[in-house]
């Protein structure tokens, strides 16, 4: 009993030391205490927004700040004060789109072997002593730095994928297949996908995630480098500019039309193109691509047939051109609107500016193709440690060949906010083209008829039909 009333006396005596006496006045207690290591499971609402305000919902995880404070990744390659590398190392770093394995997947110790087509590299730059640095440079240069062993066979373009093949069926255990992009729907067939090493979500500004999708998660390639329609501005018609139209989506064919008619009068050469087939992404798909998983032609689908029938007309109106026998029409000669590229040669002095193709309609936005050079997984090499490697190879890779690719678009006046959206075009507005030099042989003496209002291109497309339809079936053997 005797303990009983000591310990209610005791209580008592701390009720009241808590509430007067024994309270320091310089003690201010927080409103609410925290486990910091656990997470509320009501949080606070948020204070109510002042009058033209919208509503915000906080992340109770993190630190609130004003969103003035918190912006969105800032690319670097945009960045007001972007310059090229001219070392080894891009301004890139690794974004985390390639998931870690069990193993550590930096180069290390490791051995990269890779087979790339000679003649031109996929890309170059100028280094601190001024000397061009080729993509093969840059390779064994990467390989010092990194400490991992490169065995790197160069081939000639018309055998380089030819030879990976070969060495991939005798057993080499190649870690890329590198192919260019008319070799893209043989290259493919050598390709598995990287889909389960990656983490989509992450933030990358070096790898094409739209080029990656579009090709099934094969096929890796830099950010931006794509065929588009580059033009003199100086030759464009009074108020029709492709590029502020285009943004409005009102850059279409009839502008397209008004632009073309222009140059004409002026003895200009309107466009310079000799890729018909990228017209027919204006139909929403990319004239060869995937269809689950196997090779597919939409070259004679009826949403292409009917692009084919609006160019064949429009071209049928469009002006005569009377071009100088003597004189070479360029860009960069000051006599021709536009070309379709992805790197056009300039004069200096010049502005130039860029378009996706124009749209069949307003309201909708034009395309892009895209070029270059890609890197793949190979089917016959599945070591997880080995591929996690060339993974990384292939991240590094990608990161600066887009950083050279941000260096020629700002030498063509293209930084800051302006090479954001033409990435922004490139990945929104881009198709890959599974190309393949037999199929477009075959497609040619259709694709003729875009030029000649005489041929009947609804009639002659069964046929093209049926003569492209075995070489489909023979690559799909392999994909």
């Amino acid at each position: 009993m005797l303990k009983r009333i000591l310990a209610i006396l005791l209580c008592a005596v701390l009720i009241l030391c808590g509430t007067t006496a024994c309270k320091p006045d310089n003690i201010q207690y927080p409103s609410e205490i925290v486990d910091p290591t656990q997470q509320p499971s009501e949080p606070a609402p948020a204070p109510k927004p002042q009058e033209g305000e919208g509503e915000q919902t906080p992340d109770v995880s993190l630190p609130q700040t004003p969103e003035s404070e918190t912006p969105a990744p800032t690319n670097p390659l945009a960045a007001a004060d972007f310059t090229p590398s001219k070392d080894v190392a891009s301004t890139l770093t690794a974004g985390g789109i390639i998931k870690p394995g069990k193993a550590a997947h930096d180069l290390k110790n490791r051995t990269i072997i890779l087979y790339t087509a000679a003649g031109d590299p996929a890309f170059s730059y100028v280094n601190q002593e001024g000397k061009t640095v080729t993509e093969w440079d840059w390779m064994k240069q990467l390989a010092e730095a990194e400490g991992f062993m490169l065995k790197l066979y160069r081939k000639s373009a018309a055998v380089s994928l030819k030879s990976q093949r070969v060495a991939l069926l005798s057993g080499q255990k190649l870690s890329l297949v590198q192919m260019r992009a008319n070799d893209l729907a043989a290259g493919l067939t050598l390709c598995r996908s990287a889909e389960g090493f990656l983490d989509m979500n992450a933030q990358t500004f070096g790898i094409s995630k739209a080029v990656l999708k579009q090709s099934g998660y094969k096929l890796f390639a830099p950010v931006g480098q794509v065929q588009s329609l580059w033009y003199s501005a100086a030759l464009m018609p009074a108020d029709t500019d492709p590029h502020t139209l285009s943004k409005e989506n009102k850059w279409t064919l009839d502008s397209f039309k008004t632009v073309y008619s222009h140059a004409a009068a002026n003895n200009a050469l309107p466009l310079q193109m000799e890729d018909e087939l990228a017209w027919a992404t204006l139909s929403g798909v990319s004239p060869l691509t995937l269809l689950e998983g196997k090779l597919d032609s939409n070259i004679t689908a009826k949403a292409t047939r009917d692009v084919w029938a609006t160019l064949q007309a429009l071209r049928g109106d469009l002006p005569a051109v009377a071009l100088a026998a003597d004189s070479a029409y360029d860009l960069k000669n000051n006599n021709t609107a536009m070309a379709f590229t992805d790197t056009p040669q300039t004069a200096e002095g010049s502005s130039y500016r860029y378009a996706p193709l124009p749209a069949l309609k307003e309201g909708t936005a034009g395309t892009v193709t895209y070029s270059g050079t890609f890197l793949g997984l190979p089917k016959y090499n599945t070591e997880e440690e080995h591929t996690l490697a060339a993974l990384t190879f292939a991240e590094l890779w990608c990161n600066r060949y887009s950083e050279v690719r941000a260096g020629q678009l700002k030498a063509l006046g293209t930084a800051g906010e302006d090479y954001v959206n033409y990435i922004n075009m490139a990945e929104q507005n881009g198709h890959l083209i599974l190309r393949d030099a037999a199929i477009e042989e075959k497609a040619k003496t259709y694709l003729n008829g875009l030029n000649d209002k005489t041929v009947d291109l609804e009639k002659g497309y069964k046929e093209t039909q049926d003569a492209i339809d075995p070489l489909l079936d023979r690559y799909n053997l392999y994909y």
